[in-house]
């Protein structure tokens, strides 16, 4: 069904984007990162369809976990787009990003250790055009977040946009999560950052997986350096020393 916990661990400032051909392939990454939230101490904020917010909710109580319990004392906060992207019945990214920090800083004047949000952003191509405003908004939100006590994850049904829209996406993310291919039994996870990227794959059902990865320098276009690691720790580490030759 999907893990208890994350395949990918995440900290503070980091911005990571989902690419996600099916509903199930969403929920295999968006139910254990709300799930590692909550048990973190942090508070999660979910922008999500309306039958996406059902499943979530079934799937947090099958991991023991109480949604209504966490609403309660303001750990879990579960809303559908519109409420969060259409207050106005339009998307504004100056006053979306304006929330988003209001909602960071009362995280942690409430005593949580971050601020986690997941939002769906395929919105965008469902009826609307509002691909350019989407991108400009990621570009502030990757400004922000480093050294922010925060953490997001933006959802986009690749099959949906267009090739050069998620070129874009990718653009404004330092990461990125997928299935490496259809019916795949691993997931990436796509670093970027200056001077060097890096692709890191995981066994989506083994329950103790190994974590294999390559960094690659940017330019020249070369591989920097490999290897498999027992936990995403272990890999991070060794990803971070790769690139400090990249």
């Amino acid at each position: 069904m999907f893990r208890e916990s994350s395949l990918f661990q995440f900290k503070n400032g980091d911005h990571s984007c989902v690419f996600y051909r099916t509903d199930r392939e969403l929920m295999e990454v968006l139910t254990p990162y709300v799930a590692d939230g909550l048990r973190r101490g942090e508070r999660v904020f979910c922008a999500q369809r309306p039958e996406i917010l059902k499943r979530l909710t079934h799937d947090l109580i099958f991991l023991g976990l109480n949604p209504d319990y966490e609403r309660e004392r303001g750990a879990l906060d579960l809303c559908t787009e519109n409420d969060v992207y259409f207050p106005q019945h339009r998307f504004e990214p100056e006053a979306m990003m304006e929330m988003l920090i209001r909602s960071i800083g009362q995280a942690r004047a409430g005593g949580f250790t971050s601020f986690r949000s997941a939002g769906e952003m395929s919105w965008a191509v469902r009826g609307r055009n509002e691909c350019d405003q989407v991108v400009g908004y990621e570009k502030l939100v990757e400004e922000y977040y480093p050294g922010k006590p925060a953490i997001g994850l933006c959802q986009y049904a690749m099959e949906e946009f267009e090739p050069e829209v998620l070129k874009s996406v990718l653009a404004a993310h330092q990461m990125l999560i997928a299935d490496t291919s259809p019916g795949s039994h691993h997931c990436s996870i796509h670093f970027r950052n200056e001077g060097w990227t890096a692709e890191l794959v995981a066994e989506k059902l083994a329950e103790s997986p190994r974590y294999y990865y390559v960094v690659q320098h940017s330019w020249p276009h070369q591989i920097g350096g490999w290897g498999v690691a027992s936990d995403f720790d272990a890999a991070s580490a060794s990803i971070g020393e790769l690139a400090l030759h990249a």
